[in-house]
């Protein structure tokens, strides 16, 4: 008894067609425009960083990283009410406890030279994670700007610290600095 099989193609043993590549889908491919941003503004390359950020927002403007990224981008181009407008809209996005985004906010308003509003963010990151060196660092300098310096002191003492003591004795610290902090406003 003989096949005939004129109508189909018999490929050989163990050999499978190839599938077609899926489409990305929006979040993968805003991912994509977001870490080619990144090196981007890593090399330097701020504008195309820039460029890479609205693809990604375009595709997923609901991403609160790309608005983040695009911040840094806009910052290092020296448009820092841009920037600031961008980091608004990754933390309304993202919510408010995250301390990263209090921490990169307060960096826009030490660029601003508002030290008072980049005090009170970093004193927001403070609350949500003590220990987190950055904000302390900044806190610092605002401090500085303010002309308050025992108290940019003791804030860059807790950067300098090799283990920052634990969450609840730092905020019994950040309590100790504001309220001096509030008295005399």
């Amino acid at each position: 008894m003989e096949t005939c099989v004129r109508d189909r193609q018999i490929l050989p043993t163990g050999h499978r067609p190839p599938r077609p590549i899926p489409a990305l889908d929006y979040e993968t491919e805003a991912r994509h425009h977001r870490e080619r941003g990144k090196l981007l503004l890593e090399m330097g390359r701020y504008r195309e960083a820039l460029a890479q950020f609205r693809q990604a927002l375009t595709v997923h403007p609901h991403d609160a990283e790309s608005w983040s990224s695009r911040a840094d981008a806009l910052a290092c181009l020296g448009l820092y009410d841009d920037a600031l407008q961008s980091l608004e809209q990754a933390q309304e996005l993202a919510g408010l406890a995250d301390p990263r985004f209090w921490v990169q906010k307060a960096v826009l308003f030490i660029l601003l030279n508002q030290p008072e509003a980049a005090l009170t963010c970093c004193n927001q990151a403070l609350w949500r994670s003590p220990s987190h060196r950055q904000a302390w660092l900044f806190r610092s300098v605002a401090l500085h700007r303010l002309g308050q310096f025992q108290a940019a002191y003791r804030s860059y003492q807790r950067v300098s610290q090799p283990g920052l003591s634990s969450p609840a004795e730092s905020i019994r610290q950040l309590c100790h600095d504001l309220a001096p902090h509030h008295q005399a406003s």
